[in-house]
């Protein structure tokens, strides 16, 4: 299968101008630098200047340093067009956007990643941030209402910025530096997007080595089959949104994929401060007066000053990485230009983005889309921290113990709790937290001993899988040729047997399914509850993913077969009568529900309410969980399809 699109750029902002030098000044740190200069007697500072000299015309050479990734994700298929695909063209709504701009804002969360190397700001391409953020949009699973917001944002979401402006543990700010392994709990932020209203294009053709656009030149470094590969400059690179080709029967294709990478290089108010600095020291060595030749040490600025210091480093690192050669095999591409980005990031500042198109056919031509006019949206948000990827929750909220690496010992799994004091020292190779206390380091179950500071193997498991109560814990074990799940109290006494599939707690009650077709009911003191002819039961909106919240009622089985609606203290509000019990989309108070025709070949529909009242008759041929797109019910009555608004419906035909 084709990637449609896969755009690797996750740092752009942060090297624009990463290492964005110190005003021209004389700062003290000059002043004394000039000052040791002029100490020395004049013979010995010409010296000194010509090693300097020697040395700035090789930092001047290593600033010609450029470094790009090649790496490209793609099937590596070509496919035969066919036909011309649309023409490329905006065609959305401001004020849709902004209001699910808004709204996905609102609904913003994030994530922690925890390492022992916060204090080491990096640069690293594909590793993961600090702070990861998600939107509820992006939930879709789990949230059947937001599938169609998530459909319309979806192309703007690449666009969304977070920019941090303070953060927030126990409840008060904290410096970025402070962070280390602490759990944040909030994140003071401003949230942008821009997103383009109006476009104009430049074609590249496949002979073209270079393309001016405006005041940009555009360098063609290849352009063979179906993948071109083109230096943009950043600045304008930030306003292209799209690119098409055609093929050699002049048909429009659209991209299959897509990466851009900055390229490496050294900034060039480096370059120009190093230049500057030999010009002041070649002045200096042309001057035969002392005092003539002492006072042009005065033009001497601190970024000069910084350029030569941190390319000296930076051109020493150089120099042992690349006589490791086994060193360099060892990190390949991708960890190389991490390894150099992060290495070099006073120095480095990128001007020019790399990008790789790929088309399903061979190119004749390249279109190029640029944005010529942009509307901005900004808001500003207090982002709370959310542990949503797993229900229930794996850890506790107030007493977290929280899974991090350490870089500095070959990237070990260690444990830390919420004020990033470590409990566990990072030896595990792989770690995964199941539950606040449980954890599966390198495929084995472990129970962490908070108190003692040590990892219990618990090889009598085979996995964990949910806490009832506290220190009642459901494992899994094999039994025969099955695993099966039972209760036991504090890993040792077993309260339930392992003989069952699973267990779900639900208020005053727990469903253990001993079967896929029986389940038995606890109380919360594991006592076994009077089924009332009960022989399968799950809450009524189980397989239901909305954003509706549904009353907690159950729709229960008997041993024929048939459906009861049951309440949340497992009173039976309707007779085992129905064949199914299912909500709408739109409505919560209202469950649809079925029964068998006389012949029993088919189903006549009706509504009940949340108390198990028939509100309609049963003589529907079908009714529709989902409503049409003007929030209408869909039934049919009479083998006649109609739809009507559901407060009318009922009206219309109540019982």
């Amino acid at each position: 299968m084709k990637l449609k699109r896969i755009l690797i750029l996750l740092l752009t902002s942060t090297f624009l101008y990463a290492c964005s030098q110190t005003p021209t000044s004389q700062s003290p740190e000059a002043k004394m630098y000039i000052a040791s200069l002029k100490a020395m007697k004049y013979d010995e500072l010409k010296n000194q200047l010509r090693k300097d000299t020697a040395l700035l015309n090789k930092l001047i050479k290593t600033a010609t340093f450029t470094l790009q990734l090649t790496s490209h994700f793609s099937s590596g298929e070509k496919t035969k067009v066919d036909k011309s695909v649309p023409e490329f063209g905006i065609n959305h709504d401001e004020a849709t956007i902004k209001a699910l701009f808004d709204d996905y804002c609102k609904k913003l969360l994030f994530e922690q990643n925890f390492n022992d190397g916060y204090a080491d700001s990096t640069f690293s391409l594909y590793g993961q941030d600090m702070f990861s953020y998600e939107s509820r949009f992006s939930l879709t699973d789990d949230n059947h209402i937001l599938e169609k917001k998530d459909s319309l944002f979806k192309p703007f979401k690449d666009n969304v910025v977070t920019n941090e402006k303070a953060y927030f543990f126990r409840g008060k700010k904290i410096a970025k530096t402070d962070i280390g392994l602490k759990r944040i709990d909030s994140i003071q932020a401003e949230i942008s997007l821009k997103f383009p209203t109006d476009f104009e294009r430049f074609s590249i053709d496949k002979s073209a080595k270079t393309e001016d656009y405006k005041d940009a030149t555009i360098e063609v470094e290849s352009l063979k089959e179906n993948m071109a590969q083109l230096k943009i400059p950043m600045y304008l690179y930030a306003e292209v949104i799209g690119y098409q080709a055609y093929n050699n029967q002049n048909l429009r294709m659209n991209s299959s994929a897509l990466s851009a990478t900055p390229m490496l290089g050294i900034d060039k108010k480096v370059s120009e401060s190093l230049k500057e600095l030999l010009d002041i020291f070649t002045e200096v060595l042309k001057e035969n007066e002392e005092k003539n030749g002492k006072e042009k040490l005065d033009k001497i600025r601190q970024n000069q000053v910084d350029a030569k210091e941190n390319m000296t480093e930076f051109d020493a690192y150089l120099n042992k990485l690349f006589e490791d050669k086994e060193k360099i095999k060892e990190l390949g591409d991708v960890g190389l230009y991490n390894e150099i980005a992060n290495a070099g990031k006073k120095v480095i500042g990128v001007q020019t983005q790399f990008v790789i198109v790929e088309f399903p056919d061979d190119i004749e031509s390249i279109d190029v889309f640029v944005a010529t006019k942009s509307v901005s949206l900004q808001n500003k948000a207090m982002v709370k921290y959310g542990n949503h990827y797993l229900d229930p929750k794996y850890f506790d909220e107030a007493k977290p113990n929280i899974v991090f690496y350490s870089k500095e010992n070959g990237r070990k799994f260690g444990i830390s709790n919420r004020d990033g004091e470590t409990i566990i020292e990072p030896k595990f190779d792989e770690l995964r937290q199941v539950a606040n206390e449980y954890f599966v380091g390198d495929e084995k179950l472990y129970w962490l001993n908070v108190a003692g500071k040590k990892m219990v193997p618990l090889p009598q498991f085979v996995s964990y899988v949910q806490t009832l109560k506290p220190g009642y814990d459901v494992f899994e074990k094999t039994v025969g040729s099955e695993d099966k799940s039972g209760v036991m109290l504090n890993r040792e006494k077993t309260i339930l047997p392992f003989e069952y599939y699973r267990f779900e707690k639900h208020g005053q009650f727990i469903i253990a399914s001993k079967t896929h077709n029986l389940d038995e009911l606890y109380d919360l003191n594991f006592k076994k509850i009077p089924n009332k002819g009960i022989r399968k039961i799950h809450l009524v909106d189980e397989f239901f993913a909305s954003d509706i919240k549904y009353p907690t009622l159950f729709e229960a089985e008997d041993v024929n077969k048939k459906k009861a609606l049951v309440d949340k203290n497992l009173n039976l509000l309707t007779p085992f009568k129905y064949e199914f019990i299912n909500p709408f989309y739109g409505v919560n108070n209202y469950f649809m529900a079925g029964i068998r025709t006389a012949d029993g070949s088919n189903y006549w529909y009706g509504i009940i309410d949340e108390k198990g009242k028939e509100v309609t008759p049963f003589i529907f041929c079908h009714m529709s969980e989902e409503f049409d797109k003007n929030g209408k019910l869909k039934f049919c009555l009479k083998d006649k399809s109609q739809a009507m608004d559901f407060a009318s419906f009922i009206k219309t035909y109540k019982k």
